[in-house]
């Protein structure tokens, strides 16, 4: 007769004791990984739910704080502001303050006024778009919404994600962070986020009678493991088996969670640094083996143990310095589309080349033309130049084609590269031009991150798209349509543009396009800023 796994004991001791050669395995690769998921998840607080990190007061003491006798709206917010989803602070002491320029000033600021990544951003949204037309309490709903999606579909994926990286890391020193994205790349998102908003119903249910709360904590603690090992199984089994895996062990799990728990609650002498660097990779890397020893009991005695935790790769018993082999998981994984059909990996011509400089050029002074007109009411020739045209988005637009070529196919790279070299680019032409001409054509002072006034992150950002849509899909297309005219065509086009760029050129070095709506200065934009500012202060 096959005894009952359910009589099978942790041993604490030597769970803590295996835990260690994970840990140093790879040693920063698990802080790294611990790290994201505390941004993402909330923080580095000890929480005595297994598997999870975030704050141990439970909702139902955050409700007891509302004043029943307000309005709904007013409810909700108190309910948020204890929840500390929104911290007003009314004296705004923070390094938000300064930025007054730019659509991510009104987010930073919005975001550092009410201490909330959600409610800034859909507040930013409101006063950007609506012109702070709608009414806070909208706002207020919409971020609930808003955290209560990115809980769900993102945040506790996430978590299975952690429990997946380190059940792998055990075995596989090589296992790298994007294991962490394991439910999204094998396509199952909506079926675990179902299990984990199930077991997070439950959990906060079961916590308003306090014992209930403590013990089905640690009965569910299983289920991001064993979704971590099958993201096929049903809600039902997930439960059941999260319940056997547990039972006669509730105690000594909790236990493992108070010895690691100390180590917590030294962290803030140490600035956190203990939490970061030894506690929390420690504690994921004794979770894991709570979980495998449970795992492999189940299995042992029980057909349904083998039939349901299938992954026979996670019991290796030597460890590899390779990666798992992605291949023998039992769930496939998810089929990609194609994101991009357009033939983006090409030679261009040289005279193609010169009108793709041209029309750059040309779209760049258009973009400025409009964007001054809808933001200072000035319809003015933006160019440095007499002509319309901007050369240095002509010269962004050929660095990207020609430079980044052996970029085109990464498209974080491409994006990464052209953010950097649009950047240098951008920065040296607004040394240059002020050295020359003693002008700036462009100011970024009072923009969140910004370098000297030249360049700034908003722009760069900006930058960076358009050198993905550049690379992947308008400059394809342009050469599709430039090919249809006849190559001395082509070439007469080019001739006579490149003459008239050349003689522009020359009468602009002595005589530039300056004044207001194009330069900052004396004469310019700069000057009229400079004295609304004073009048301000």
């Amino acid at each position: 007769m096959n005894k009952d796994p359910r009589q099978h004991s942790l041993k604490i001791g030597e769970i803590i004791k295996r835990s260690w050669k994970p840990f140093r395995m790879k040693y920063y690769m698990n802080v790294l990984v611990v790290i994201l998921i505390g941004i993402i998840a909330g923080g580095y607080t000890f929480n005595t739910r297994f598997g999870s990190i975030g704050r141990s007061n439970t909702v139902q003491e955050e409700i007891t704080t509302i004043n029943m006798g307000n309005s709904n709206v007013e409810s909700v917010e108190d309910f948020l502001k204890s929840m500390e989803i929104i911290r007003v602070d009314p004296e705004m002491k923070s390094a938000g303050k300064q930025y007054t320029k730019g659509v991510f000033s009104v987010f930073i600021n919005q975001i550092s006024h009410s201490g909330s990544f959600a409610f800034g951003i859909l507040n930013g949204i409101n006063k950007l778009l609506f012109k702070d037309s709608v009414s806070r309490s909208v706002v207020i709903f919409s971020a609930v919404f808003m955290v209560i999606l990115f809980t769900i579909f993102f945040q506790n994926v996430l978590l299975v994600g952690q429990c997946r990286y380190f059940l792998e890391h055990r075995r596989y020193a090589d296992t790298r962070a994007d294991a962490l994205l394991f439910v999204f790349r094998h396509g199952r998102t909506r079926h675990v986020a179902k299990i984990m908003l199930v077991r997070d119903i439950l959990l906060f249910l079961w916590s308003l009678t306090v014992v209930g709360g403590f013990i089905k904590t640690y009965q569910y603690a299983m289920i991001p493991y064993i979704l971590a090992e099958n993201p096929d199984i049903g809600l039902r089994d997930a439960f059941t088996l999260s319940k056997q895996l547990s039972k006669g062990n509730k105690w000594r799990m909790f236990v493992v969670d108070v010895i690691y728990g100390v180590g917590f609650l030294l962290s803030p002498f140490t600035f956190n640094m203990l939490s970061v660097f030894l506690v929390n990779p420690l504690h994921q890397c004794a979770r894991a083996e709570i979980y495998t020893e449970l795992r492999d009991s189940r299995k042992e005695f029980t057909d349904k143990g083998a039939e349901l935790l299938n992954d026979r790769m996670l019991a290796v018993a030597n460890v590899s310095d390779s990666v798992y082999p992605e291949s023998a998981f039992p769930v496939p994984v998810h089929k990609r589309r194609r994101w991009l059909t357009i033939d983006y990996d090409r030679s261009y011509t040289f005279w193609t080349v010169v009108l793709f400089f041209f029309t750059y050029s040309l779209v760049g002074y258009v973009w400025e033309v409009f964007y001054t007109l809808l933001n200072e009411g000035l319809l003015v020739n933006r160019g440095t130049m007499t002509g319309p045209w901007l050369p240095i988005y002509g010269v962004g637009g050929l660095i990207i084609v020609i430079i980044l070529r052996p970029l085109r196919r990464n498209p974080l790279l491409m994006f990464t590269g052209t953010f950097v070299a649009c950047g240098v680019l951008e920065y040296f032409a607004s040394w240059m031009l002020e050295v020359l001409f003693d002008a700036k054509w462009w100011d970024y002072n009072g923009y969140f991150l910004n370098i000297n006034g030249r360049v700034c992150l908003e722009g760069l950002l900006v930058f960076g798209l358009a050198g993905v849509a550049f690379t992947y899909v308008f400059s394809p297309l342009l050469d599709n349509l430039y090919s249809k005219i006849r190559l001395p065509v082509k070439k007469a086009i080019g001739i006579i543009l490149m003459i008239i760029f050349a003689l522009d050129m020359v009468y602009s070095f002595n005589h530039p396009n300056q004044g207001e709506g194009v330069t900052y200065g004396e004469e310019g934009m700069g000057a009229d800023i400079a004295v609304i500012e004073e009048d301000q202060v």
